[in-house]
């Protein structure tokens, strides 16, 4: 077995410092992928048969989350659509208090006041008509 040994403070030095990265070589990437190894695992048969299965499973992941972007869009919009019904209805309140304030006979008199026109006293009379016979009959 290897005897453990300090080292020097020259060996330390050439380290690199914590901001500066070494560049990967082609040894780490290929470790990585040696330790990643699907294919070592499983035939390439067994992987291109299987392939129309993931295929299918990455179509159903897509569409997953496509429709889960669709719901949250219709989400806001329907909290768009609710808010602008609050508002509308608060407009429509305001507007029915306006104008059943402005239908009040009193206001009614007061606007039409500066045309001459005022309210009448007398109740309204009735016209009758006789009517003769006509003498061409």
């Amino acid at each position: 077995m290897a005897e453990n040994k300090l080292r020097k403070s020259a060996e330390v030095e050439d380290e690199p410092e914590a901001g500066e990265r070494k560049p990967r070589t082609r040894k780490s990437s290929r470790r990585f992928f040696k330790m990643m190894n699907v294919f070592g695992m499983f035939d390439r048969d067994q992987v291109v048969h299987a392939m129309p299965f993931i295929g299918f499973v990455t179509l159903l992941t897509i569409g997953y989350i496509a429709n889960s972007y669709y719901a949250e869009r219709v989400v806001r919009e329907i909290g768009k659509t609710k808010k602008d019904i609050r508002e509308l209805n608060a407009e429509y309140i305001s507007t029915s208090s306006e104008l059943m304030y402005r239908s009040r006979p009193s206001e009614v008199a007061k606007a039409v006041e500066h045309m001459g026109l005022k309210e009448p006293v007398d109740p309204p009379g009735k016209i009758v008509i006789n009517q003769q016979p006509s003498k061409n009959d």
